[in-house]
């Protein structure tokens, strides 16, 4: 029987070797719930960090939040990302309460969106599935689901972070865009 030894540099580099496509490949087939900036989350910009965050050259829209809610009622919210040079994109969205208390639910319009709860399954985050991470246009990420509001009647704060990616699989070379929203409840009839 025949050992093979690979001294310290062998082992090393066999480390480096196997572990470098967990760090660096981003995660366009699984994505990690909780990374939306809200409520202290970390953002998309933990592992795509080479480039500044919400760089001028790009924009990130969160369109259809109302500025006033009635509770059970559908709206539909779009999200859109926008970069020269995107070729794939990707998004997650949080509806919460103040207290970070999961607010009202995400229903996904067609099967580029996903409805995805954290470990705990206390919050769904609305994100891009793997089919919805193609560019929608070139240079463009856009993506449409429908928010019911909750029963409750407190303000309502949405979370957002998105990936303006090139394309290349891996985490360098991506541009990261936060937005915020908020939405109220609509005033009682009197």
């Amino acid at each position: 029987m025949s050992r093979v030894s690979l001294g310290s540099a062998g082992v090393l580099a066999t480390a480096v070797t196997c572990a470098a496509p967990l760090v660096v490949f981003a995660s366009v087939t699984s994505l990690v719930p909780a990374r939306t900036g809200g409520f202290g989350e970390m953002t998309c910009h933990q592992c795509h960090s080479n480039n500044p965050l919400n760089d001028l050259a790009g924009r990130l829209a969160l369109t259809g939040v109302p500025d006033s809610y009635t509770p059970g009622q559908r709206y539909l919210i779009t999200v859109v990302v926008a970069r020269p040079q995107l070729v794939r994109a990707g998004f997650q969205l949080s509806a919460r309460f103040e207290s970070g208390d999961n607010a009202g639910t995400f229903h996904p319009s067609d099967d580029r969106v996903e409805a995805v709860p954290d470990d705990a399954g206390r919050i769904t985050y609305a994100q891009h599935s793997p089919t919805g991470a193609d560019a929608a246009a070139p240079g463009e990420g856009t993506w449409t689901l429908e928010w019911t509001a909750p029963p409750a009647t407190l303000q309502v704060v949405f979370h957002l972070a998105a990936n303006a990616a090139n394309g290349d699989g891996l985490s360098r070379g991506d541009f990261i865009y936060t937005a915020t929203a908020a939405s109220r409840p609509a005033a009682a009839p009197r």
